[in-house]
């Protein structure tokens, strides 16, 4: 199956993952809802429905079923991936500045970037059974996936563009950069956007948390765009 459709394979077929078993069935596939995934995921390999990752084997490939499934119950990890993805795929396309050349590689180092800064600053948790690369192998899927909608779309990287004028802005002439002043417009933004009521904090999140987590993902804008040739997103 080619990569573009086993990506939206995973994408609308992992809903199926999430639903809860039905009663009364007993066989070993019903055992247990990791079990149920695991044989959704021989079946779909078997039946060439999917096929295996680069360098997966099956039991990996059956434990990140797993963790596919526990990401679609985890509402608050779910969301956050879909709103930040959504931006990267807008914002971070997988090709160079000529608009031309394939880089895949750079916009997987931004996502994975983006991830570990939600996860370092408390943003999202592991769900259960979920590895930090398992939840970076999902992200970089639904990037791809929403990179290649096609129809009518919003322009989901605004915020992205608009930390990317704060690093555009932080750029010296030689190139060296004034992160102590992006750092310091970031500290504002999210100041004024809390204050006003536009950005609500849940419980358990604090300003600081969220304040770090837009710097890293600046520092992530501009790796991303070093690697791309990029002036601006």
């Amino acid at each position: 199956m080619p990569r573009k459709n086993q990506r939206m394979l995973w994408v609308c077929l992992s809903v199926l993952l999430a639903a809860p078993a039905a009663r009364g069935q007993t066989t070993a596939c019903s055992a247990t809802p990791e079990a149920a995934v695991q044989c959704f995921v021989i079946n779909a390999v078997n039946s060439r429905l999917a096929s295996l990752p680069p360098n997966m084997t099956l039991s990996q490939f059956q434990a990140y079923g797993v963790s596919v499934s526990n990401i679609l119950q985890s509402p608050s990890t779910l969301i956050f991936l879909l709103g930040t993805m959504g931006a990267a795929a807008d914002a971070l396309p997988p090709v160079n500045a000529d608009g031309l050349t394939p880089n895949q590689a750079a916009q997987d180092a931004a996502v994975s970037a983006i991830v570990d800064a939600g996860l370092r600053n408390g943003l999202i948790s592991l769900p259960d059974s979920t590895s930090a690369d398992q939840l970076k192998l999902f992200a970089r899927q639904i990037c791809a996936a929403l990179g290649q909608a096609e129809g009518v779309t919003f322009s989901s990287g605004t915020l992205l563009r608009f930390l990317d004028s704060y690093v555009v802005n932080a750029t010296r002439a030689d190139g060296s950069m004034d992160w102590t002043g992006v750092r310091s417009k970031i500290s504002s933004l999210v100041d004024s956007l809390v204050a006003s009521g536009l950005l609500k904090l849940p419980d358990g999140i604090s300003a600081a948390s969220v304040k770090q987590f837009a710097y890293d993902v600046a520092v992530a804008i501009h790796d991303y765009k070093l690697a791309t040739g990029r002036a601006t997103l």
